[in-house]
């Protein structure tokens, strides 16, 4: 976005989160935030595919805060913007310091806890209509989920790197909506210590301390 009688350099660039940051500082950032994303999809939860298991993530679900193989991107995008914000993973894309916080914040191990539907997926060859149900009963009703709404944490979208300039959207109501509102409306919400970001011990009925490596993998059969 430029506009008329800006300076170079000022021209402001839209997270799919929706905050605006200076293009400049964006640009700058690439090769620092693809090996940040690329450090993530290498660990072991992230480098499994968030909704088949599939090995190799090359996708992501910047609101959502998962990673995904390409099969499960492109099924994300066919679930439509108002559910889920896809984005690549590999540098065609820039990448905000919001999204990368995003994805710092969730990631799959934690995504698993969050939207459960782990023992309710179809077979990795299931046609894509089968799989696009489930993703919208998981992402849009929320069916899976063993948390509700009202008690669930605020995400934050601004606990980035203070080398960038933001403009964030000023938020009516408060910090404080569900984990389902932030996901939806791109969570432009005030930043929140990390310690207190997504309390899963209630988010997910204490479930948190014994969910571990093991168990996320035991979901897919690894």
């Amino acid at each position: 976005m430029k506009m008329a009688g800006s300076k170079p350099g000022d021209e402001l660039w839209t997270s799919k989160l929706g905050n605006k940051y200076r293009k400049i500082d964006v640009e700058v950032n690439h090769n620092a935030n693809m090996a940040l994303l690329q450090k993530m999809r290498s660990e072991s939860s992230n480098r499994l595919c968030a909704e088949c298991g599939k090995d190799g993530t090359i996708w992501s679900s910047v609101n959502l805060g998962v990673f995904t193989c390409m099969r499960c991107g492109s099924l994300h995008r066919a679930l439509g913007t108002h559910v889920s914000k896809p984005k690549g993973c590999t540098g065609t894309y820039l990448w905000g310091p919001d999204e990368i916080s995003r994805m710092q914040e969730i990631g799959n191990k934690r995504a698993a806890v969050i939207y459960g539907g782990i023992s309710q997926r179809p077979e990795k060859d299931a046609p894509d209509s089968v799989w696009l149900s489930y993703l919208r009963d998981k992402y849009e009703r929320n069916i899976f989920a063993g948390v509700s709404r009202p008690n669930a944490t605020v995400l934050s979208s601004k606990s980035t790197s203070k080398s960038f300039s933001s403009h964030p959207k000023q938020e009516k109501g408060g910090a404080t909506k569900s984990i389902w509102a932030a996901t939806r409306e791109g969570g432009n919400a005030r930043a929140v210590p990390t310690d207190d970001l997504l309390q899963l011990s209630d988010l997910a009925r204490g479930s948190q301390k014994q969910f571990s490596d093991e168990d996320f993998f035991a979901q897919f059969g690894v």
